[in-house]
């Protein structure tokens, strides 16, 4: 296989991937985003004693026997606990959290968009064509795919194919050194 060949493989192969991990990102971003609606809903009628109650149901009935032998409520433990620790009421603790997650959720859909606009741009690269943008992208997809790895410390069902889409892009839209004769007539 020739070197031009090659290239337009693994061009291909970049643009077929980074397709691929667009529906990843949006698929992942739409149901994550559907599951923090549904938990915020749910959060919304709990409270830290009701938390508390079934924390305790969960325990056994043996274990709450103890429990109330020393005169502890484990329904009210963690009420108080929350109070004393000077935590809001659950429903708002548990929105204010998932609206934080809420944010880096919601980056997965914009991430996905932009993944399929660099599948269409390089789907259509020509040799002369400019690949600046490109390689800025396939860098912060790198970029992103090792610092996910990082703090997941362990393979990840979304860095690892993150990391691996934003290598082979960047090996994809190196520049085809020029094809010299070796010797000059």
């Amino acid at each position: 296989m020739s070197g031009k060949n090659g290239r337009g493989v693994l061009l291909m192969v970049a643009a077929a991937t980074n397709a691929l991990l667009s529906l990843l990102l949006l698929l992942a971003g739409m149901v994550l985003i559907g599951g923090l609606i549904y938990v915020s809903l749910v959060a919304g009628n709990e409270s830290w004693a009701s938390l508390g109650a079934r924390a305790a149901a969960e325990l056994g009935e043996e274990f709450v026997a103890l429990l109330e032998l020393f005169g502890v409520d484990a329904a009210a433990l963690l009420e108080e606990f929350a109070a004393s620790q000077g935590l809001p009421a659950f429903d708002r603790f548990a929105r204010d959290l998932l609206a934080a997650l809420f944010v880096g959720v919601a980056l997965f859909i914009p991430s996905g968009v932009a993944s399929g606009l660099a599948a269409a741009r390089i789907w259509r690269l020509t040799p002369a064509a400019e690949r600046g943008v490109l390689q800025l992208y396939a860098l912060v997809v790198t970029l992103l795919g090792a610092l996910g790895l990082l703090i997941a410390a362990a393979p990840h069902l979304i860095w690892g194919p993150v990391l691996v889409v934003g290598l082979l892009t960047l090996l994809a839209l190196r520049r085809p050194r020029a094809v010299t004769p070796p010797y000059s007539a």
